[in-house]
């Protein structure tokens, strides 16, 4: 049985020869999608990368740490495996991807060709980070509906805050905004925020559509500098995400990545999100505070 002398990984203290022993170990292990191991004995962010994807569906980590000692359990697990790496066929690597697929992508998310392939590509680099996918690819008539769903939740959040205790010049402003979205309303004026993605279906016209996204883009940059000057995130119960999300930014419907089917929506930790999305091919990577915007253009490497 093979034999470690220290840690090997994450924060770990990486010799040379218990390197190589663990990326070899990590070889003979169906870990695809991931591509093989240099067996170099240099603990880079691949090996890493190798151990937790490892940890999470091997192991059964909820929070794999990357990271391998002389008698852990990762070890033994490695250690005591036999046979060749597979292709990630098998039922067993199903089953696992599945799982993955369920922790890290919302059932609302919809998928066309590209977007599947890009997402069974990146969940395995999301191992052992905070991130759930969101969003993917959108039609067109999704798109109107999000333009929607942005215009009931701002109205909603601008609504909360005239209950805080604020001063009259902000109050103003809120009732100034309050009003300007309701008077660009879709048909029917509710219902987005709470139905599932495309319900209801509005029925305005296009230049209806084309008035309200001016007035929700201008209405979101106008309450994100209120809650800065009022302080509306420490007066309010609501968590700080809820007012990020209500002055993110909403592309005009047919402008959207989301509708080439290679731009995602994550949410989570962002600082890990954008740093794992960049060191994977990402083409643009965009943090809108409640969430990350990410494209991958070429795929994901």
């Amino acid at each position: 049985m093979p034999r470690i002398e220290a840690s090997v990984g994450n924060e770990a203290t990486n010799r040379d020869d218990d390197v190589r022993i663990v990326q070899q170990l990590l070889n003979r292990q169906d870990l695809a999608p991931l591509a093989k191991l240099k067996e170099d004995g240099r603990s880079g962010p691949a090996t890493v990368e190798a151990i937790r994807h490892f940890q999470s569906r091997c192991v059964g980590m909820s929070s794999p740490d990357g990271r391998v000692d002389p008698d852990g359990r990762t070890f033994r697990r490695l250690a005591g495996g036999s046979g060749e790496r597979g292709t990630g066929q098998s039922p067993e690597t199903r089953r696992a991807d599945r799982i993955a697929r369920a922790e890290r992508v919302d059932p609302r998310v919809k998928e066309n060709g590209l977007t599947t392939a890009i997402i069974d590509r990146l969940v395995p680099h999301l191992a052992g980070c905070r991130a759930r996918i969101i969003s993917g690819y959108l039609s067109d008539t999704d798109l109107f509906w999000k333009l929607n769903y942005h215009w009931e939740y701002l109205l909603q959040m601008v609504d909360h805050s005239l209950n805080l205790p604020v001063d009259d010049r902000f109050a103003k402003e809120l009732q100034t905004l309050a009003s300007g979205l309701r008077a660009c309303a879709p048909t029917p004026a509710s219902g987005y925020t709470s139905g599932a993605l495309g319900k209801p279906e509005d029925r305005s016209t296009l230049d209806e559509v084309k008035q309200r996204h001016r007035s929700v883009s201008s209405a979101k940059a106008s309450f994100k500098r209120v809650i800065v000057a009022g302080d509306l995130k420490a007066k309010s119960r609501k968590a700080a995400h809820a007012f990020d999300l209500a002055c993110a930014p909403v592309a005009f419907p047919g402008t959207s990545k989301h509708g080439s089917g290679y731009a995602l929506d994550i949410e989570g930790d962002n600082s890990s999100i954008k740093s794992i999305c960049n060191s994977h091919g990402a083409t643009l990577v965009f943090d809108e505070q409640s969430h990350v915007h990410v494209e991958f253009r070429n795929g994901v490497a």
